[in-house]
């Protein structure tokens, strides 16, 4: 657990939250988001797979592939 930011805090209140109301009330639906939404701050996930995470971008590579574009104007 090194990278303890706040969005991962909210995500164990809030799964803790909802898995002892899931059991206190006997509801698996509340109690499987629970589970999730736990599972997601124990891994520390955002999304499943990772693919909303944006990407970092090293500008010196970036700026490379950047060429000049020409126009021309059409009559």
């Amino acid at each position: 657990m090194k990278n303890l930011d706040w969005i991962r805090i909210i995500r164990y209140v809030l799964g803790g939250y909802l898995l002892v109301g899931g059991i206190l009330q006997k509801d698996y639906t509340v109690l499987i988001m629970g589970a999730i939404i736990t599972t997601m701050a124990i891994f520390n996930v955002g999304c499943f797979g990772g693919q909303c995470a944006p990407k970092k971008i090293n500008k010196q590579t970036s700026n490379q592939n950047i060429e000049e574009v020409i126009f021309e104007e059409v009559l």
